[in-house]
């Protein structure tokens, strides 16, 4: 059982938004999409989307967008990207999965996953303050986006501490008896993973919230999208202080998912 990675999937099977008009690169993007996926993923492999899913601006005309990811092998654990306008409450979208017999997805928000031994955390992420298109009304938004991901790592740990599987368990007084951020508690997770749509650090030199908190957590991978055509060139895919970066954006792939492990 492996667990595997791609974001920016883009699909508009409802609704008129080809994306090939942003360059050869998208051509028949969904039909290459599946056609990879299909060929190395299997029903008890895990899937990591980090946003920007669906074109739909409400969930249903997301809804045939669904039932494509739907249709894959895989379990799909989906955050949200900047695109995802479809995405509504927590429970409003589980709900309405519930109610289309959408059963291998799951939604990551202020919320956490362990998978294979791994802890999954994430949030959206926004705009970093050195960004030149970074606004002062960004900065709140930047700030719950941190905290966003600090509470996806703490239930993520929280779930591993107490023998947590495959699902979804939230945060509450009741449950945060043993320190989230020491998650060893006699056990080590086989790793720490977590994953934004948004880029979390451009240059390795500076610090932000987003790399305060995936070092404060011990997160080994972090994995974005968001990036397109030439700012692919701008991602950092690396390593710094003990946390790897790299950017799983569908085009930066050629639409075939990352392997993440084994």
């Amino acid at each position: 059982m492996s667990i595997f990675a791609i974001a920016d999937l883009h699909l508009s099977f409802s609704t008129d938004k080809p994306m090939d008009v942003f360059g050869p690169s998208w051509a028949d993007h969904a039909a290459r999409l599946e056609e990879n996926w299909r060929a190395k993923i299997k029903d008890e492999d895990t899937v990591l989307v980090p946003g920007d899913i669906s074109w739909g601006i409400s969930l249903r005309e997301a809804l045939a967008d669904l039932e494509f990811i739907e249709s894959l092998p895989g379990t799909k654990i989906l955050s949200k990207g900047n695109h995802d306008l479809w995405w509504g409450t927590t429970k409003k979208v589980e709900d309405f999965m519930t109610e289309h017999g959408l059963r291998s997805m799951k939604i990551l928000k202020n919320n956490g996953f362990v998978i294979e031994g791994s802890l999954i955390a994430g949030s959206r992420g926004w705009l970093l303050p050195e960004n030149p298109e970074s606004k002062q009304e960004d900065e709140k938004i930047y700030q719950r986006e941190v905290g966003r991901l600090e509470r996806s790592l703490q239930d993520s740990i929280i779930m591993f501490n107490q023998n947590g599987a495959d699902g979804r368990k939230t945060v509450t007084e009741e449950n945060t008896g043993r320190d989230p951020e020491n998650p060893e508690d006699g056990k080590k997770p086989a790793r720490r993973i977590a994953m934004l749509h948004y880029p979390p650090i451009y240059d390795p030199e500076r610090s932000n919230g987003f790399t305060h908190a995936l070092e404060k957590y011990g997160v080994d991978l972090c994995l974005y999208g968001h990036l397109h055509g030439r700012a692919h060139t701008r991602a950092y895919n690396g390593v710094r202080n003990g946390v790897e970066y790299r950017l799983v954006a569908g085009d930066y792939l050629r639409f075939d998912p990352y392997l993440v492990q084994k």
